[in-house]
């Protein structure tokens, strides 16, 4: 392998939990490869280096900020053709331990995807990891599909199938868009859809977990409290977009539930 491009979202106070990633992820992750950094932020805190590739983008508020990871992807493409694989990390990643290529790279008769999965969908170990079943959304799944729930927080791939894959769900959130939808897990609900018909190489919660579980046992990712640098999320949240439209979200997902 030549070189791999790590992708990371750093809006607003996100871009505190940044140290923490770089240092854990140069220490653990891929040690004997060369790895880029690209980092879509706002931040005045994440420095340009050779290694690490600040692209400026502005804070327009959850859902948005998670649902443009896409477009920013989208953003690059021409630069993430120099890699031969690309990984996304969620902000509040932290590496624990040695995470080595064999580990994470795709094997023979696989999609040459990665993704992370805690679940399979019939445990229901949390209310809101649900698919999409809102028929007019491109993200939706039917009922009678579907038997694992994919995480946004890592996934990854050899280039050609990542940016196939951001081809693809940036053309769903785009029409999705359009009709003023929402889906219920914002990208993450485009990811299950995407990742529904393909056979990536499935993580268990070994390589990310929050790190307020008490299981699997000493993982060698976490996703660290967030509650612990920025405060309330929902607060946070509220913060950047207007109370109606959290009604609105929240109504959504009640629906979801019913369905």
């Amino acid at each position: 392998m030549k070189s791999v491009a790590i992708l990371y979202i750093a809006i607003g106070k996100y871009d505190c939990f940044w140290d923490d990633f770089f240092s854990s992820s140069e220490t653990f992750f891929l040690t004997d490869v060369l790895k880029v950094y690209y980092v879509f932020s706002d931040s005045k805190h994440i420095k340009q280096t050779h290694q690490v590739n600040v692209i400026p983008v502005k804070d327009e508020g959850w859902p948005r900020n998670t649902l443009n990871r896409f477009f920013f992807f989208d953003s690059i493409s021409s630069k993430l053709l120099n890699h031969d694989y690309c990984f996304f990390f969620n902000a509040n990643t932290k590496f624990l331990k040695p995470v080595i290529q064999e580990e994470v790279i795709p094997t023979d008769g696989q999609s040459n995807l990665v993704n992370l999965s805690w679940h399979n969908k019939t445990e229901n170990i949390h209310a809101v990891l649900r698919y999409e079943r809102n028929p007019a959304s491109k993200a939706y799944i039917p009922q009678s599909e579907g038997s694992i729930y994919y995480q946004g927080g890592f996934f990854g791939g050899r280039t050609k199938e990542f940016l196939a894959m951001k081809d693809s769900i940036l053309s769903q959130i785009k029409e999705d868009d359009e009709h003023g939808i929402i889906a219920v897990n914002n990208d993450e609900s485009h990811l299950n859809k995407y990742l529904l018909d393909k056979h990536p190489r499935c993580l268990s919660g070994y390589y990310g977990r929050p790190e307020e579980w008490d299981f699997p046992k000493d993982p060698a990712i976490i996703f660290t409290k967030k509650e612990d640098k920025i405060g309330s999320v929902f607060i946070y949240r509220l913060k950047k977009k207007p109370f109606i439209y959290l009604l609105k979200h929240a109504y959504n997902k009640l629906k979801q539930k019913i369905l």
